[in-house]
């Protein structure tokens, strides 16, 4: 089974976009079109750039300057580090010609020749040469890898399996070295906010290397921990496909999936930094719980201090204190505001000296010195188990701040400038604690009179001086390094987490935002023109525009509905999680959610799986509930009505199979042998029997009477629908790669048709048990005559998986309904698709069905929206069978 699911997401990554496209440039295409010469002369011109540029701007995701492209000679023009035409102009070549790049100290050196070929390069309008083509990745393929990587796991380690995606970035055109940058900044901030004692660094389940699994247990993280993180999320999509509904109940998460990029500018902020590191609301609570005792350690002369001025960051002097933890190195610093410029108190003719004055009043805290000094705060830089550091601010009454008082820190790289916990920390101590030279000592010696002689002997203990701090701040820098080097980074003055949230925090253009939302450039800009909200909110990416991305998230929500890419996750909709806190109770409950419809031959009464355990006997002309049937512990997501219409099947995500008795609404029978959520029920032509099938891959073949079972299939892939055969002679099994008909007495497989490269999510068999129709997750409907090999006919158009198929006598006339909120009605003889789509639902259509009178169907959708639709005229108008 694991095979055949690798096999189908490989198919599916290299074969389900038919067409391959060059990758896109993130501005006007500033090469024109190459000849051999020119060719040719860009591919000296990359070959110097990489032999003198590359080991610091790409290689291994190196990212110093904020520049890991040096090679993708398209983005140095489209970025303007290369002005074509203008050597004089181009920022690049004039690093290289002053010799600022590489740095002086490097070698080997750019020749004149080199520098005279680069020149040449760009005066001849800088050709990029040839271009690699990109096959994009859609969506539908990330779900179909994960889904397959979470086969691989028994039932209970599923759970605990999240994802990461850098998709959307590889099918904008980002570079290999970009995208291995984005990974270093994944890896290394995951493994940031945890607490294991090993670095775990998430697993590329690609073959391009874009789709990140993590364990929550590498990283001490829980279900609760995923769910904070999810609170934050602006861009989760609920996939109304098959594909999406088992990862869920796999994961026991609504949104197991978030994007990389996200997660990593948004994790390494607080106050989400400080939530997913668990770390407590006060200085004293952290400490006892790093098993530091700071005052205990400054009475025992057990710490090391720095003092000095000018550290960079703070604007005053600063004092650096070194303490022993349970994991490592705990560093803390004492900032101080400036004292005014007019502080001119005098006592006896004296200047007061200012307690902020580190070098007039280097002993203290409060309480722990005669003359303490007096501080406003500061940042705490300590070693997690695994080596990394982590970071917080704290105010001096001990409490933790989001960011640092803008008057007493500062970080020029954040837009507002203040110094925010995490990402500030990781930007400025890129190789760990910076290394500070004390100047505390020095002023003693040199200033024996400045103080007493039991503080002179203090400080002396405490400030042991320039050398030995020194030596203390090297070795934790080192033991930093080693723990970088092994989430694969390594480090270098710019730092890949601080790096690649600028980049996340930037303008978002159309490229990048029809990237994000799975459409080609080309289908966004139209999409956008068709929609006068997207036109108001976000119509000037049109016209090569940009849009800042906080906009950006502000229009995500209006981009997913006028687009119908699926429903916006809603943290607040979140679930209780079990016991164990591994996972939701029932990741697939919601209120009032029509997940499945099963209507009688007139379509005057249906049966709904509900997404609020509940089974609803509906009246459909009066849109109202007839009966609830309750006793599903979990949401309902399978219904079958018995053929005399007395009784109705059902199964829920609590693996049980019930049968119910509609006119008193008590439960006949139940069937609790499932292992999974039970995805499919379908009642025997006699009606004395179910099939019932489930997401773990089993199916069973059992009597209402007693709940005796006649047979048991296992282990065919995921199930997601069955039918049985109105002649009582076979039962269509769909599963996520196959068709599969066994027969109905014995269970023994007949025939299976597939495999498919996506998931088949709903099946039919035609009233006189001739043809069979099926709908996959990718928007295809296959048509097959039973007992022939090969699908008759296939059917193209639904935007997005078909969730309900029905099939009339002869196989001619196939009706569907789809996530794309669309009814369909499709003449298998036709040439092409003639019959104009139904639109009148507002959500994904659930449950389509022919009725008996032969001229109307009925559909249900996810909202219990219902609707007829009057088909004559198609019927009508259709040209006569041969």
């Amino acid at each position: 089974m694991r095979s055949e699911f690798l096999l189908r997401i490989a198919g599916v990554l290299a074969a389900l976009v038919g067409v391959s496209v060059s990758r896109p440039a993130t501005a006007a295409d500033p090469a024109e079109a190459t000849t051999p010469p020119s060719r040719e002369l860009a591919q000296k011109a990359q070959a110097i750039l990489k032999k003198h540029c590359y080991r610091c701007h790409g290689q291994d995701g190196t990212v110093e300057g904020s520049l890991n492209y040096i090679t993708d000679l398209n983005k140095l023009v489209a970025r303007k580090k290369v002005v074509p035409h203008d050597p004089k102009a181009s920022r690049l070549l004039k690093r290289i010609e002053d010799g600022s790049m590489p740095p002086p100290d490097e070698e080997p050196r750019p020749t004149e020749a080199e520098i005279a070929t680069l020149t040449q390069w760009i005066e001849a309008g800088a050709p990029a040469g040839a271009v690699a083509s990109r096959t994009p990745i859609p969506t539908s393929a990330i779900s179909a890898a994960i889904l397959a990587d979470l086969e691989q796991f028994d039932r209970r380690s599923r759970r605990f399996q999240r994802y990461f995606t850098l998709t959307h970035l590889y099918n904008a055109g980002w570079g290999e070295d970009e995208l291995q940058t984005h990974r270093n900044a994944l890896a290394k901030l995951v493994n940031s906010l945890s607490w294991a004692s090993e670095i775990k660094n998430p697993v590329a389940i690609d073959a391009q290397r874009t789709i990140f699994r993590i364990d929550l247990r590498w990283y001490v993280w829980d279900a609760s921990i995923w769910n904070r993180i999810l609170q934050e999320y602006p861009y989760g999509i609920l996939d109304d496909s098959v594909t999406a509904r088992a990862i869920s109940v796999y994961t026991l998460a609504k949104l197991p999936i978030v994007r990389g990029d996200w997660f990593v500018a948004t994790a390494s902020r607080a106050p989400l930094y400080y939530d997913v590191l668990q770390l407590p609301a006060s200085l004293s609570e952290l400490e006892k719980l790093l098993r530091v005792d700071a005052a205990e350690n400054i009475r025992q002369d057990r710490v090391v201090r720095v003092g000095f001025n000018g550290s960079g960051v703070s604007r005053f002097n600063r004092i650096l204190e070194r303490h022993d933890s349970a994991q490592g190195m705990y560093w803390r610093t004492y900032d101080f505001d400036e004292p005014p410029a007019n502080l001119v108190d005098r006592i006896n003719g004296g200047l007061v000296p200012d307690r902020r004055n580190i070098f007039a009043f280097p002993l203290g805290p409060g309480g722990l010195a005669p003359n303490p000094f007096q501080y406003i705060g500061g940042e705490v830089i300590f070693a997690l188990p695994n080596g990394l550091h982590a970071f917080y601010l704290y105010t001096a009454n001990d409490a933790r701040l989001n960011k640092g008082p803008i008057n007493v820190v500062s970080d020029p790289k954040r837009p507002d400038r203040a110094v925010e916990a995490g990402i500030s920390c990781m930007s400025c101590h890129t190789t760990g604690i910076l290394p500070k030279a004390d100047q505390i000592r020095e002023h003693l010696e040199k200033n024996p009179k400045a103080f007493s002689r039991e503080e002179a002997d203090v400080i002396r203990s405490l400030y042991p001086g320039k050398e030995a701090g020194l030596k203390r701040m090297a070795a934790d820098a080192q033991k930093f390094a080693e723990a970088v080097a092994k989430t694969g980074a390594k480090v270098s003055k710019y730092e890949a987490v601080s790096t690649m949230t600028l980049k996340y925090e930037g303008d978002v253009d159309l490229i990048t935002g029809a990237a994000e939302v799975g459409l080609s450039p080309e289908e966004f800009r139209a999409s956008i023109s068709q929609s006068e909200l997207l036109t108001r909110h976000i119509g000037v990416l049109r016209s090569g525009g940009t849009v800042t991305r906080q906009l950006w998230v502000q229009a995500f929500g209006d981009i997913v509905r006028e687009l119908h890419l699926g429903s916006l996750y809603q943290s607040n909709l979140n679930g209780p999680t079990n016991r164990d806190n591994t996972g939701e109770l029932d990741p697939l409950e919601a209120r009032d959610s029509a997940n499945q419809w099963a209507f009688t031959a007139d379509g005057k009464r249906a049966v709904i799986a509900s997404g609020d355990r509940s089974v609803r006997y509906f009246d459909v002309e009066g849109r109202r509930d007839l009966r609830r049937l309750v006793g599903h512990t979990a949401s309902v997501w399978s219904v079958a009505l018995s053929p005399d219409g007395h009784s109705a099947a059902s199964g829920g995500m609590d693996s049980t199979a019930r049968v119910w008795d509609l006119k008193t609404g008590l439960e006949i029978r139940q069937y609790t042998d499932h292992d999974s959520l039970v995805s499919a029920v379908a009642f025997t032509p006699n009606g004395k029997w179910i099939v019932s099938g489930d997401l773990a891959g089993n199916v069973a073949y059992w009597r209402i009477s007693d709940g005796q079972v006649g047979w048991r299939s296992e282990q065919q892939g995921l199930v997601t629908s069955l039918a049985v055969d109105p002649q009582g002679q076979f039962v269509a099994i769909a599963t996520a790669n196959a068709l599969i008909l066994r027969n109905l007495a014995t269970g023994e497989e007949v025939q299976r048709y597939g495999p498919f490269t996506t998931p088949l999510g709903c099946v039919a068999i035609s009233p006189d048990g001739q043809w069979i129709a099926a709908g996959t997750d990718a928007g295809v409907i296959r048509v097959w005559k039973v007992g022939e090999d090969k699908a008759r006919f296939t059917l193209t158009g639904h935007q997005g998986a078909v969730r309900s198929v029905a099939i009339q006598e002869g196989g001619r006339w196939v009706l569907s309904g789809g996530a794309d909120r669309t009814v369909r009605l499709w003449d298998t003889h036709a040439d092409k698709p003639q019959i104009p789509p139904f639109r009148h639902h507002k959500t994904t259509v659930t449950a389509v069905a022919f009725l008996s009178n032969g001229t109307q169907t009925v559909s249900g959708d996810r909202e219990l929206g219902v609707h007829p639709w009057r088909i004559e005229k198609f019927l009508n108008a259709a040209p006569k069978a041969p």
